[in-house]
């Protein structure tokens, strides 16, 4: 094993070593763990350590594991035992040692080395975002509520290969009295320590933090599943149901949510929703409905040998299907948008104009469905906003081109990816892995002006590509451009940037890595800087 940190501060601390006459009772202990190693003894592992000593060692994992009960899993890790293994190596070269006296306080010397490997893994991260051929990255800033307090956590998207690679570059307590500005502040000064200043950025921010701060340095998305929680949440809100006078939706929700909350017997008893799960900032309420609603047989069936029928006899079953009908599409929607390892933005316009069918369809039935569904068309309008960017996004989804949108709409989307081509098209030719390999011949004396503009912005590659025939199966995006690298130039490049920006803010390791941020902040653990430094390498070093 190699060498670590730990080992040269033994190495520079050997006067301190034990007496010989510990070196001595090591010494046949050595002898004895290198004839196994070579597997001449015939022992086992486990046989060359006395059972009592093997007691000790699993009462000090048990003290640990309660001294703080998160240890349960740290102590079975990898890296706990990579650190347990160096210790006896480290035994094994120097001679048995008190571990107080020759290395002092772990946290002290751990925190000793945090600013070097820290160093290290900036330098790894920085390179790997300023190595891609791809001319710019996707950043999300989202901030995680757990309990009172909340963090924003900053992480970089850039496609590596035919993958998206995300790196988190800094997590940040929150607080209520910071605004749009001071968070971009924050973000702008996170961002010079990584990425060069050429390099574009789509920002991709929740809906705590305001996008009018982030536009002024590039391109400002909205999470699209905190737009769509956003949708549910305006409608279902009891604020709007009772200005509405729908007091039996208030009602089903209510009863929804006893039964599916009830004594914790949502998971242990029922199950939870097969679906994979959605982003942290989906709304949990309508999760009760829904579950209520596709678990209900079984639901009744405990309920009537607990005898407590009453609640199942107060739920409004026919409403209840109705209302599952639409939220079952939303939900779908954020975890489709949500998807951590393929390209999602392209799929945000489709989304759209998906649940704008639906809502205008059950607009047209009777009662109460009708009156939600106007409104969740309404709240889709005011809430889930459609940049540029989604509609140049689905443009580059061989799968669907222009075939969501109706055909007026087709000029103006091809202009967007025009400019947005011809934005950033003065980096083009400082890279040559897009340049094709042969150029075509052209005669400039059978070219109108006309013709030479829209070569000049891209239109001509544009109309070539999207004459193409449909792909009828869902490609692997990165896959398809990089084959088609030589024969749209422009477009593949455009591609591998704005596809690695992610749709959705929050991702599944948001919840964990807040909660772990706020209890060094609690516990006054470490100091803000060096919290963010752990929890940067918590997810960069692997």
């Amino acid at each position: 094993m190699a060498q670590t940190d730990n080992e040269n501060n033994i190495a520079s601390n050997q006067s301190r070593s034990p007496p010989a006459v510990v070196e001595e009772k090591w010494k046949p202990q050595a002898q004895r763990n290198s004839a196994n190693n070579t597997t001449t003894s015939g022992l086992t592992p486990n046989s060359m350590i006395p059972e009592k000593e093997r007691q000790n060692i699993a009462e000090r994992l048990l003290r640990v594991m309660c001294a703080d009960l998160g240890a349960l899993s740290v102590v079975s890790g990898k890296e706990f035992l990579k650190l347990a293994q160096t210790l006896v190596d480290s035994g094994a070269r120097y001679g048995a040692f008190s571990v107080t006296e020759i290395l002092g306080n772990f946290n002290t010397l751990a925190l000793k080395h945090l600013p070097r490997m820290y160093n290290q893994v900036k330098v790894k991260v920085t390179c790997a975002l300023g190595s891609n051929a791809c001319l710019g990255i996707g950043v999300t800033c989202h901030s995680q509520s757990v309990g009172p307090d909340s963090c924003y956590i900053l992480t970089a998207y850039q496609a590596e290969g035919n993958h998206i690679k995300s790196y988190v570059l800094g997590v940040k307590g929150a607080d209520i009295r910071d605004s749009g500005d001071l968070v971009h502040h924050w973000v702008q000064n996170v961002l010079s320590e990584f990425v060069m200043s050429e390099i574009r950025t789509v920002y991709v921010t929740d809906c705590r933090v305001s996008a009018s701060a982030f536009s002024k340095a590039g391109m400002c998305l909205r999470c699209s599943a905190c737009a769509l929680n956003s949708v549910v949440q305006s409608v279902l809100s009891k604020r709007t149901l009772q200005a509405r006078s729908m007091h039996e939706v208030i009602e089903l929700l209510n009863v929804c949510e006893d039964l599916a909350g009830s004594t914790g017997l949502a998971k242990e008893t029922f199950g939870s929703l097969e679906e994979t799960s959605p982003p942290p900032c989906w709304n949990s309420v309508t999760d009760s409905l829904l579950l209520v609603h596709e678990r209900y047989e079984q639901i009744c069936e405990f309920y009537s040998r607990a005898k407590k029928m009453n609640l199942i006899q107060s739920l409004n079953k026919h409403l209840l299907s109705n209302l599952a009908a639409i939220l079952t599409p939303v939900k779908q929607a954020v975890i489709e948008l949500s998807n951590e390892s393929q390209p999602t933005l392209q799929l945000v316009l489709p989304t759209y104009v998906r649940l704008e069918k639906l809502f205008t369809a059950k607009a047209n039935d009777a009662g109460t469905i009708s009156k939600l569904c106007h409104l969740f068309l309404e709240a889709l309008k005011e809430n889930f906003k459609v940049h540029p960017a989604h509609k140049v996004a689905m443009i580059l989804d061989p799968q669907q081109k222009l075939r969501p949108v109706p055909p007026y709409q087709h000029e103006e989307i091809i202009g967007k990816v025009c400019e947005l081509i011809n934005e950033v098209k003065e980096s083009w030719t400082e890279e040559a892995d897009f340049e094709p390999a042969a150029k075509k011949p052209r005669s400039a004396a059978g070219e109108n002006p006309a013709t030479q503009e829209d070569d000049r912005l891209g239109k001509n590659e544009v109309y070539d590509y999207l004459q193409e025939p449909l792909f009828q199966a869902t490609p692997d995006l990165f896959q398809y451009w990089s084959c088609v690298t030589q024969k749209h130039t422009k477009l593949a490049k455009l591609a591998f940037w704005l596809l690695a920006v992610p749709a959705v803010g929050a991702r599944s390791g948001c919840v964990n890595m807040c909660e772990q941020a706020l209890l060094i902040k609690r516990r006054r653990l470490l100091s803000p800087e060096d919290m963010n430094k752990l929890m940067f390498l918590k997810s960069n070093m692997l």
